[in-house]
C-alpha cells in the first residue's frame, strides 16, 4: 500500500484508486487546475471552520462540511485529515451518517438568517429583494430545522 492510499477514507474502494481518471460518481477527474482551485477553496472553507470554532456568531459546521466537499475534489489526503480532526470530524460523520446537523448549530444558523433579514430591512432593501430573500432564507431555514439533530 502507498503512503497515499493510507490515507484515503476506507469508504473508498480499491477500483475507485486504481482509477484516477473518473471519480466515484463516473464524472472525469478534475484537471490539475481544477484540483488546485478546490483544494484552495478547501483552505478558505478550513480557516472559516477553524474561524467558526472560536467566533461566536461564525458557524464552523457548514464551513467544515463545504471544506471536505472542496478537499475531496482537490485533495483526498486533505479530507481524510479534517476528517479525522477530533473538532470536526464527529459532525462531519453525524452529517453523513444521518444528515444530523447539532441543535446549538441550527439556533445559530436560523438566528444569524433571521438578523440578516431584518438588517436588510432596516436597510432599506427593495420589496422584490427582501421578497427573494426572505423565500430562499426561509428554505435554507426549514430545510436546516427539519434534519435530525
Amino acid at each position: 500500500m502507498t503512503a497515499q492510499e493510507a490515507v484515503l477514507p476506507e469508504r473508498w474502494t480499491d477500483t475507485e484508486r486504481d482509477t484516477p481518471s473518473t471519480t466515484s460518481a463516473g464524472r472525469a477527474a478534475p484537471g490539475p487546475l481544477a484540483r488546485a482551485l478546490y483544494r484552495g477553496l478547501g483552505f478558505v472553507f478550513l480557516a472559516l471552520a477553524v474561524a467558526g470554532v472560536v467566533l461566536p456568531g461564525l458557524p464552523a459546521t457548514p464551513f467544515a462540511l463545504l471544506a471536505v466537499w472542496a478537499f475531496g475534489r482537490g485533495s483526498p489526503e486533505w479530507a481524510a485529515r479534517v476528517e479525522r480532526d477530533p473538532r470536526f470530524g464527529p459532525l462531519l460523520v453525524n452529517w453523513r451518517e444521518r444528515r444530523a446537523v447539532p441543535r446549538k448549530a441550527k439556533i445559530l444558523a436560523v438566528s444569524s438568517m433571521a438578523a440578516s433579514f431584518l438588517l436588510l430591512a432596516a436597510g432599506g432593501a427593495p420589496v422584490p429583494v427582501l421578497a427573494g430573500v426572505g423565500v430562499v432564507l426561509l428554505a435554507v431555514a426549514t430545510y436546516l430545522v427539519t434534519r435530525p439533530s
